[in-house]
């Protein structure tokens, strides 16, 4: 009755710090969903344009049937070697012998290093060849956990829309690492749409659902997820909370609820989630929160 208790009590606590929150701090024109939309840095813009670069090269004609060789001879070290130097290529045209490898059938040692490869070309800009898809949506239901999860993996970097609803559906997989994948990929797609099936795994105390959650969650699903509190596992809601807290987008109102929030949950993970908060903001900023994270964090140091 008393973790009930407080877990309504932080709820309305954090209820009341969105809504104060939001009213004072956003200002016309900025997003209250609660999704990030930072501004694009040089950095930024430098690697988005490598990145167009990128899938504007594109391997000799000699160089490509040599590497297409390979996969399908009959050295298996041959063959992991030319998928990686495809995938590391960053090559326009580097995808289809590796889509080529993957419809036909191969040994797991040769699909491995392909999805990876395939995986790699996508973070680099460079996956064009039509069957690609296809393909990685197939591999992301086979009968192989370890399999299904480098194609979800390298299904996240197809910018294909259809790749969201196998990835949503990756969410239901079996098995934990598939499903952490699928999450993380629709996290790095901004893919809020996840943000239900998220919430309902973080209910069951899915690890792998926490760090996505924290990505694509908006301040109104906050004080939901701080009413888990005495009926989740208390690092798995310390982590989600943190990483939360941790986001450029939110109005440190709202940061120094989640904070105390975090604070009132036991074990070490709400411990190590206050001490990555403070780490996490910059040195010079004198933060309410970061304040009030730093006092809390003091005490639960002199109580134990």
């Amino acid at each position: 009755m008393l973790v009930r208790s407080v877990g309504t009590a932080i709820a309305l606590g954090l209820v009341l710090g969105a809504t104060s929150a939001l009213a004072a701090e956003t200002k016309p024109g900025e997003a209250k969903s609660g999704e990030a939309k930072p501004a694009k840095t040089k950095a930024a813009k430098t690697k988005t344009a490598a990145a167009s670069d990128a899938g504007k090269r594109a391997l000799p004609a000699a160089r490509l049937d040599s590497l297409r060789a390979d996969l399908a001879g009959e050295d298996d070290a041959a063959a992991v070697a030319a998928a990686e130097a495809l995938g590391g290529s960053g090559a326009a045209n580097a995808a289809e012998p590796l889509a080529e490898l993957l419809a036909s059938g191969a040994a797991p040692r040769r699909t491995e290093a392909a999805l990876d490869a395939l995986g790699k070309l996508g973070g680099a800009g460079a996956l064009t060849a039509p069957r690609v898809f296809e393909v990685l949506d197939l591999y992301a239901g086979h009968r192989a956990p370890e399999i299904r999860q480098r194609a979800v993996k390298a299904l996240g970097t197809v910018k294909d829309p259809r790749a969201t609803t196998t990835l949503l559906a990756r969410l239901g997989d079996a098995a934990p690492g598939v499903r952490a994948s699928a999450g993380d990929a629709l996290a790095a797609r901004r893919d809020r749409v996840a943000t239900v099936r998220l919430f309902a795994l973080l209910k069951k105390s899915d690890a792998g659902a926490a760090s996505p959650l924290a990505v694509l969650a908006g301040p109104d699903l906050i004080p939901q997820i701080a009413e888990l509190a005495g009926s989740v596992d208390d690092g798995v809601l310390a982590t989600t909370l943190g990483e939360y807290a941790q986001r450029g987008d939110v109005p440190d109102r709202l940061r120094l609820e989640v904070v105390r929030t975090i604070a009132k949950l036991p074990g070490a993970g709400a411990t190590t989630a206050l001490v990555e908060y403070i780490a996490s903001v910059p040195a010079k900023d004198d933060r309410p929160s970061k304040r009030e994270a730093q006092k809390l964090l003091d005490e639960r140091e002199t109580v134990r």
